[in-house]
């Protein structure tokens, strides 16, 4: 079967849980299995920037953005936390001075997930636009998928490390919305922590051809006191040595995680 012939069928299976046998068309009237011609062409290698904290350096490994622009901010700063994610946050910070990373779930070879995987951009992502979807590749983590066929949220939706995402198109704009976030995964490169009630609404805006907004406003009435907000600028990548999407494994690659030493070859190390 070819590949997009598994793909409708998938799709079928995961969201045409409500329709029957005479209203199941795919894809849409008007639709190819390569995506929507009437909304914008997203499609291909994207670059974003990383976080940083005011008056220090991006949150990452290397203290720097991958490509040399310049790092995105959180607002408002300090991150309007309760109370008692405050202390939570304050926890995570002291146990950093001592070279503790709590909070540090891909420590522990388990997926990045949402947030953070908008707000610090370490490594190119690859849109794929397909009947009905959005998808983007991402680095070392679970595809994350935007639904755009107008499905709603399931009303039994488990948590999960990326959530649940469906959107629709304005113009140039893709307008998203993600709940059913795991309260393990952070929300940015310091591995500041949010609770299970996280809500992020994001935009993808093209506003040039190798030029992607990415703003993004998260709401949690349980960790915030007020929405948190950011812009990330997403930059066309077309040269082969951004090409990230290889072959890697958190176990043979994360020191402290794989037994066998030394390390396979062939790996990204991190």
């Amino acid at each position: 079967m070819r590949p997009h012939l598994l793909l409708a069928v998938a799709v079928l299976a995961a969201g045409a849980t409500a329709a029957t046998a005479d209203d199941v068309r795919w894809p849409p009237a008007g639709v190819s299995f390569y995506g929507d011609p009437k909304v914008p062409d997203i499609s291909g290698l994207w670059l974003g920037t990383s976080m940083a904290v005011p008056g220090q350096g991006p949150a990452n490994n290397s203290g720097k953005t991958a490509d040399g622009r310049p790092p995105l901010y959180l607002t408002p700063w300090p991150l309007p936390y309760t109370p008692a994610y405050r202390k939570i946050e304050e926890e995570r910070l002291a146990a950093a001075k001592t070279g503790r990373a709590l909070g540090d779930i891909s420590s522990r070879c388990l997926p990045f997930g949402l947030p953070v995987m908008l707000t610090n951009k370490n490594y190119p992502d690859e849109i794929i636009q397909t009947a009905g979807a959005v998808t983007i590749l991402t680095f070392g983590t679970f595809p994350i998928v935007i639904w755009t066929d107008g499905r709603e949220h399931p009303k039994d939706l488990k948590p999960t490390y990326n959530g649940h995402s469906i959107g629709h198109w304005v113009g140039d704009t893709l307008f998203v919305e993600t709940i059913g976030i795991m309260p393990t995964t952070p929300i940015d490169g310091r591995r500041d922590p949010h609770s299970g009630k996280l809500r992020l609404e994001w935009t993808l805006q093209k506003v040039a051809p190798d030029v992607i907004h990415n703003h993004l406003t998260m709401y949690d009435d349980e960790a915030f006191t007020e929405p948190v907000t950011t812009t990330n600028i997403w930059a066309r990548k077309t040269d082969r040595k951004w090409d990230m999407l290889d072959d890697q494994s958190c176990f043979e690659s994360a020191s402290g995680v794989a037994e066998q030493k030394p390390l396979e070859e062939g790996f990204v190390k991190f």
